[in-house]
């Protein structure tokens, strides 16, 4: 097969060593970040309990601050470690498990760059991304390469090329590409930025935004693989996400995807762009092929099978996702959606005849509440908290309702789930089942 030759073709190791490095240093760099924002109190330690994800309910975090800030601490070392090629191939192995452990404690804190980052974690596990330009390859002779199988830098240009094909293919959605929402409510917020500011105030512009943004994803992995277009897709990768970072509170998504770009730039372009700054980069050719065993080729079938999967099966169910969120995570369903609810709590004890009210700020932080009040799985959860918490207490016939009222992109505000669903008696998956229409 052509593919399977290309792929084991040798190739410079350069782009990936600096893919390396950028990513290591961004995420060291992003951890401490979290840290000194008061961010691990905020999401490890002060919650009363954490929203879990599905299959993961046994993943909680440290009893101790200590433990805790040490745990994050260590992480950023590991990311630290990858970005100079220290220890290399130990420090991606435990960042990619520490990392995914830390995104997997608490579901409300969810962000698609977070589930990406421990993608690409994952993946460096498994190439030879030190075999140069790093301490490894200084110090063990024996390590050192200048050229890697052309596979280690096709399987991350390939999973930065799914999720921006999936995140255009996402925003093909009437509220998007009709009403320009929510772009339309965002952007009104950023009239009072200055030289452009004004301009926010224009539906027209939303739509400008709207449409260049489905282009942008939908187009530029095809430009950044392309030679005669890469200067071109870089330059709008610059531009595209600095925007973004300018006008939108989305952490850093912009910088990660900046940095994900480089990975498509080769070792001739990168040449030219260091003599222009008197830096010489010596390229050494090697002939001998490397060999890719079958099993690898299947993992790797499988993996990205999955990745393609995932953000497509959201389309087997006849319902507005953005509405249900039924299989909402884990599908580059990027920046879609403005989204609020209001969620109160009944309780009744069938043995006792007494019911009262539960109110959410009373137990959860207040990104807690905001991200339960119109997420179904999360409002499951914590009803499924309120009668643990009760049955401790001697209750032992508890049935649990909801008042919950939830708008999407602007519209009015309507009921989301019945107000005479017993929550304690359904599974967690067929909460879905129940949600009531928007319109």
């Amino acid at each position: 097969m052509k593919l399977v030759k290309r792929l084991i073709q040798p190739t410079h190791i350069l782009p990936l060593a600096i893919y390396r490095m950028v990513f290591g240093f961004l995420m060291a760099g992003s951890l401490v970040r979290f840290m000194l924002k008061g961010w691990v109190e905020a999401c490890f330690l002060e919650p009363e309990f954490h929203f879990t994800y599905q299959y993961f309910d046994w993943i909680q975090p440290l009893d101790s601050s200590l433990g805790m800030y040490a745990l994050v601490g260590l992480c950023a070392f590991f990311a630290l470690c990858i970005g100079v090629g220290f220890i290399y191939r130990i420090a991606s192995v435990s960042f990619f498990i520490m990392f995914t452990y830390l995104e997997l404690i608490e579901q409300s804190w969810y962000l698609n760059h977070y589930y990406f980052v421990s993608i690409v974690a994952f993946l460096l596990c498994f190439v030879p991304a030190n075999k140069n330009y790093s301490l490894d390859a200084k110090w063990i002779v024996s390590l050192r390469s200048s050229t890697v199988p052309f596979w280690s830098i096709f399987i991350l240009k390939l999973q930065i090329s799914i999720v921006y094909f999936f995140a255009g293919i996402t925003k093909l959605k009437p509220d998007w590409l009709l009403e320009a929402l929510p772009l339309k409510i965002w952007l009104q917020t950023k009239t009072d930025l200055p030289l452009i500011g004004s301009l926010f105030q224009y539906e027209t512009t939303a739509y400008i935004f709207s449409y260049s943004g489905l282009i942008y994803d939908l187009l530029i992995p095809f430009l950044l693989w392309n030679k005669r277009t890469r200067p071109f897709a870089f330059i709008a990768v610059l531009i595209f996400h600095s925007m973004t970072a300018l006008l939108f509170n989305i952490g850093m998504f912009p910088w990660i995807m900046i940095a994900g770009s480089l990975i498509f730039i080769t070792t001739d372009e990168w040449s030219w762009a260091l003599k222009k700054i008197n830096v010489k980069l010596k390229i050494t050719s090697v002939k001998k092929k490397i060999k890719i065993k079958n099993f690898g080729l299947f993992f790797f079938l499988v993996f990205f099978s999955l990745q393609v999967y995932l953000p497509i099966r959201h389309n087997f169910y006849s319902e507005n996702v953005l509405w249900t969120e039924r299989n909402y995570r884990f599908s580059w369903n990027v920046m879609l959606m403005e989204k609020s609810g209001h969620a109160d709590f009944t309780i009744k004890d069938r043995s006792t005849g007494k019911q009262w009210k539960e109110y959410p700020k009373d137990h959860l932080t207040n990104i807690q509440e905001k991200q339960m009040s119109f997420q179904p799985d999360m409002i499951w959860q914590y009803a499924k908290f309120l009668k643990e918490k009760y049955q401790k207490l001697g209750c032992r016939n508890i049935e649990i309702f909801t008042d919950a009222y939830v708008t999407l992109n602007g519209r009015p505000s309507r009921q989301f789930l019945p107000k005479d669903l017993n929550l304690t008696s359904i599974e967690r998956d067929k909460i879905y089942n129940f949600i009531l229409r928007e319109k």
